[in-house]
Parts: C-alpha cells; structure tokens; sequence
C-alpha cells in the first residue's frame, strides 16, 4: 500500500524524469493530486506478474505542454476520461499505468475505481509525444485502440490507430488551453510486460529516496550517471507553441534542445547525448528539480546526464514512426543518433 511517504519519493523522483518538463514549482499539484487520492481510497502497488496474461490495463496521462498557462484540468477528469473508455471499450480493467512518472493521475483513477496501480509505464522518463509513449504502436497502424480525453466542458471518445487517436487528444488538449487529462487502452498485461516499461514506479521511488537523502550526487549515483555540465544559463528560447514548448536553452558550453522536454545536448556542434538518453535540471545547492520554464537567463543549474539504458524504457521510444513530426518541429536529427547508437550495441 502506498502512503505519503511513497508520496514524497514519487514526486521527487518524478519530477527530475519529467526531464525538464517539471519542476518543484509543480510540486504542490503533484501533491495534492497524490493527497487527494489516498484520502479517497487505496492505492496499492501491484507488480506485473501479479496479472493474469490477458488482464486490461488502462494508462493514464495528461496530453499537453507542460508550460501551457491557460488550461485547467481537475482531477475528476482523470477518472471520467476512464470511465469513458471502459464503457466505450467494454472492458474490465484491472490495474492503471501512468504513461510516465510521477504519474498521479493513476494514482487517482485506481483510488477512484478501487484497481491497483501496476508497477510499470509505458516509459520510466517523460516523453513528448502520445506516439512515444505508445509501445511500438505508431508504426503499426492496423492495431486499434481507444482514447478518451475529458476537461471542463468538453470531452472526446476516438477509436483508432495510435497515430490518428494521439492527433486527436493533441487537437482537443489545444482547445483545454493546452492540456486534457485522457487515457488510453485497454492494453493486455502480457502486451506491457513485452513493450512497455515494467518496475518504473518502483525505479521512480528508489530515485526520489535516494535524492531525498543525497541530493544532486544520490540522483547521479542511481541513474548511473553524470553532471553533463553545471553553471548559469545563458540563453532560454523556448516558447508554446501548436502545443508543445520548443526551442533552446544554453548553458556554459552545452546547448540544449528543447521538445516539452530535454532532447538532446550539443558541445560545439558534437552530440552529447539524444533522446531517449535522459537529460535533467537540477539545483546545484539544494538539489531540487528545476523545470524548463523556471531557467530564466542567470540561474544555476546542474544538468544531469544518464544514458538510455540506465532507465525503464518501453518500445515506443524506439519506434522509428515517432521521430519525424518532433525532427520537423525541432530542427534537429534525432532518429539517426538514437538508431546508430542502437546498431552499435
């Protein structure tokens, strides 16, 4: 059974693998969501294999940019975009995943429907697309599934390929004002064991205990990791736009390019490191996780680096389907270094 101090640890822990798209800032919704749902019910952690193979598993996110000033969402909108897509598919879930850490939105749907939290995402990091995070889905457009996506005043209920569905809740989450609580399914235990990110939750508390206890250095250590740099920012470029945060952020020698999330890190031109390879902003001092939004020009930051494999990954991230749209949007190769450095191993 999770309680506050599992809380804590998730937060924490959650907040640095938004990969920049969090901050302590964004703290007290986390907590008050994840408050909220332990008053209102249980919420039990249940590893994978205590599922039978074709058990249905719901996941539960929140499509949008996480700068987005205008939206408003409650968390009762999380739990009617389930009920949405359970009535509307039919199924019976019987366990909830966030798509990724911290992921409170699970933790209100299965306190709300009395179903356990599965320990697993469909990535143990932030991603910023729906297709990211959709297990393999987006290049298989004959595998159908359903979205539902609820917000004051409106809600939406689609039917379809990965692709086609994740454009619509982008589409709806524009007209929120850039956010929409939705989930998606129903998925097999079976299915998220082989493609998803099993152990995420649990990876998420280790880390948040550990930087709870060590700060910047307990993060580096567990992820197996490195400051990548750490000093002032000099240059923040980024803006909200056709729903996302995109641009650029500099500091000291290393440009960073920014999709919701930290994508990648440049040295005069060289790569350092691409998406899916994880990229967080921390406070050298305090250890708090800083978001993207909050590193105005002069402020201090450490940026901590750990390759892919260090952290839970589902397929999606490996899905060649999902880089092209975040590439246009960027400006940047992504797919030729995350491919490369695959073809290697």
């Amino acid at each position: 059974m999770l309680d506050e101090a599992a809380l804590d640890a998730a937060i924490l822990g959650g907040l640095l693998l938004s990969a920049g798209g969090s901050g302590m800032a964004s703290s007290t919704r986390h907590r008050t969501l994840g408050e909220e749902a332990l008053r209102s019910g249980k919420v039990s952690l249940q590893p994978l294999s205590a599922l039978n193979h074709d058990d249905s598993i719901i996941v539960s996110t929140a499509v949008g940019a996480p700068g987005a000033r205008g939206a408003r969402t409650v968390p009762k909108d999380a739990v009617d975009a389930a009920l949405a897509l359970i009535s509307a598919s039919s199924c019976k879930a019987r366990g909830v995943i966030p798509g990724h850490v911290p992921g409170m939105y699970a933790w209100t749907i299965a306190a709300a429907l009395g179903i356990p939290l599965i320990d697993a995402a469909t990535n143990g990091r932030a991603h910023p697309t729906q297709k990211m995070g959709g297990m393999g889905l987006a290049s298989q457009p004959d595998a159908m599934l359903w979205q539902a996506g609820s917000a004051a005043g409106l809600q939406a209920v689609v039917h379809g390929n990965l692709v086609k569905t994740s454009n619509v809740m982008r589409a709806a989450a524009v007209q929120n004002g850039g956010l929409i609580n939705a989930v998606r399914g129903p998925f097999s235990a079976g299915f998220v064991t082989r493609q998803g990110a099993p152990r995420a939750i649990s990876f998420c508390l280790e880390l948040g205990e550990r930087m709870r206890a060590r700060g910047v250095t307990g993060a580096v250590d567990f992820l197996k990791g490195s400051v990548l740099v750490e000093g002032e920012v000099t240059q923040n470029d980024v803006a909200y736009r056709e729903g996302f945060d995109v641009g650029t952020l500099r500091v000291g020698d290393v440009t960073l390019g920014v999709y919701n999330e930290f994508m990648l890190a440049e040295r005069r031109g060289e790569r350092l490191a691409t998406f899916p390879d994880f990229l967080g902003s921390l406070d050298p001092a305090s250890g708090a996780p800083l978001a993207i939004a909050d590193l105005e020009p002069g402020r201090r930051v450490a940026l901590v680096f750990c390759a892919s494999d260090n952290i839970p990954l589902g397929a999606g991230v490996f899905d060649a389907a999902v880089y092209p749209e975040v590439e246009a949007a960027m400006g940047a190769e992504l797919a030729r270094y995350v491919f490369k450095e695959r073809s290697v191993q």
